[in-house]
């Protein structure tokens, strides 16, 4: 930087924002005419505080024109407290950058449209100081904004959070609720092609965003929400599965708001089935899995059940076999065909099952204990390593 004062036209350029006030007035002018979101703010707003920090910028930038001199972070404390200011009120941060990259560009050619062939090393000089106001200036803005929103943000979580906990431990609650809501228990699956830490908390922001006008208490491995009891939770999953691009899996119930921590607990046990079944992901409700829930408190009649098929265990194709047999609804054809056999050999290790156990599956009582004799050591197989989804 040369020891003159940066000129163009013969002017000194800092002289030309003394009148910093009403350079202010005129710039929210052009915020009002070109930023839509500006339309809308009070007009005590724009001639207030919008003005004074317009006018704050200004004196900043004179000064550095007088000194050759760009001012650091510290200088410019006041664009702190401004964007803060205006992360609360809800303006976008893309609204407010927009104002200052505007505002710096009809700085830029308010000092400079005038400069001749002469003032080319000055009109250099001018703007690459006005470039690194612009940047520090942006960091600041930026960073400020960030800040206030993650403030607001974590403030509004824990509100959120403390409300879904006291809907479903039962406590009293001075706030307004619903009658009912639908409750959502949800499990997050890794995504197959990145089980990073990153990736996880990718899919809980997309999911979070989707959930966003909602109740809920999520974290990477999932939680519960509280939605409309008429939500449409199947079409939510799914569009959860496809906006995250991970496995999700849920159980849902509807229930009165006295009744939430009964039902949350038993949408939870409902979950916790579906995962140790693994079943595909989806949404799940009780009724899809009623014989398991019921035999998810395990009993020594439980155990007795499981037993009734012990005889098979010494033979790995049996059970396999008579499982598949009852999922295809007892159509030895399409059982023969899964498992790529001839159907005589399907007949051969049903009879094989009924030596060893004494259930016919051709007996309708007998049916009825095999199925439950199945889903019991369903049930039982799992009960160890089964994922916890209590939220």
């Amino acid at each position: 930087m040369t020891g003159h004062k940066l000129t163009a036209n013969g002017r000194p350029l800092h002289e030309q924002l003394v009148r910093s006030r009403a350079i202010a007035r005129d710039l929210v002018a052009t915020f009002v005419a070109e930023i839509p979101l500006y339309q809308s703010l009070p007009r005590e707003e724009l001639d207030g505080d919008i003005t004074r920090i317009t006018a704050t910028n200004l004196r900043i930038v004179e000064r550095m024109l007088r000194t050759g001199v760009p001012p650091t972070e510290a200088d410019l404390a006041d664009l702190a407290v401004s964007a803060a200011r205006r992360a609360a009120e809800g303006v976008p941060l893309g609204a407010v950058l927009t104002a200052y990259s505007l505002g710096v560009r009809a700085l830029w050619h308010a000092l400079l449209d005038d400069a001749g062939p002469d003032d080319l090393a000055d009109v250099l000089s001018a703007t690459d100081l006005v470039f690194r106001f612009q940047q520090t200036a942006m960091s600041v803005v930026a960073t400020a904004y960030a800040d206030e929103r993650q403030t607001i943000f974590g403030h509004e979580r824990d509100t959120r959070h403390a409300l879904v906990s006291a809907l479903l431990t039962g406590t009293a609650l001075s706030e307004r609720v619903a009658d009912r809501y639908a409750v959502l228990v949800l499990s997050i699956g890794p995504n197959p092609d990145d089980d990073s830490a990153i990736a996880a908390h990718r899919a809980l922001r997309r999911v979070q965003d989707e959930l966003h006008a909602v109740l809920h208490r999520l974290d990477v491995q999932g939680g519960v929400v509280l939605l409309p009891p008429d939500h449409d939770v199947p079409a939510l999953i799914t569009r959860l599965t496809t906006t995250t691009g991970v496995p999700i899996t849920a159980a849902h119930a509807v229930a009165a708001t006295p009744d939430l921590p009964r039902v949350h607990d038993q949408t939870r046990d409902v979950l916790d089935i579906v995962l140790r079944l693994h079943r595909p992901p989806g949404a799940y409700r009780l009724e899809d899995v009623l014989l398991e829930y019921q035999l998810s408190q395990v009993t020594p009649a439980t155990a007795a059940l499981a037993a009734l098929l012990d005889p098979l265990s010494d033979n790995p194709d049996l059970l396999p076999t008579l499982e598949l047999y009852l999922a295809e609804n007892l159509n030895r054809r399409r059982t023969a065909a899964r498992l790529h056999l001839h159907p005589n050999t399907v007949d051969y290790r049903l009879r094989r099952v009924t030596a060893l156990t004494g259930l016919d599956p051709a007996r309708p009582a007998d049916l009825q204990h095999i199925g439950a004799a199945l889903a019991a050591r369903r049930v039982m197989s799992v009960s160890v390593t089964g994922r916890d989804t209590r939220r």
